[in-house]
């Protein structure tokens, strides 16, 4: 009944967003913020493993908006990756209403972010 040192238990991983990248633009400081909630929030949910805190990195590298009549188009990609390690890369194309401008785009960097996320904790942990 002796409990092993400290250093010998498995500690739970701490994982940290260091930056998130966007191109600069009308929208980029608006983007950021809530795209580096998003993946702070689903990075919560995700299962890391254990082992060394692990530094995370996100950039995003398109960011589009279509007008066509009636209908809108967001189009996103972002680049991610663990630092000094594999990286990931999630896109999607979310289209609405033009007066659905702001839930189109949280939508969007949702399912980016939760993508990246999910992709790079089963990266980390293998």
């Amino acid at each position: 009944m002796w409990a092993a040192p400290a250093t010998a238990q498995a500690k739970s991983r701490g994982v940290k967003w260091t930056k998130v990248d966007v191109p600069t633009g009308q929208y980029s400081r608006r983007v950021s913020h809530r795209l580096r909630r998003l993946l702070e929030k689903a990075t919560k949910r995700a299962k890391w493993g254990k082992g060394d805190p692990l530094k995370l990195t996100a950039r995003v590298t398109k960011l589009t908006w279509e007008k066509s009549e009636e209908v809108l188009r967001v189009t996103v990609t972002v680049v991610a990756r663990i630092e000094g390690g594999k990286g990931a890369r999630s896109h999607i194309r979310v289209g609405g209403r033009l007066r659905e401008r702001t839930k189109l785009e949280r939508q969007a960097l949702k399912i980016v972010a939760d993508g990246l996320v999910t992709r790079l904790s089963s990266l980390s942990r293998h």
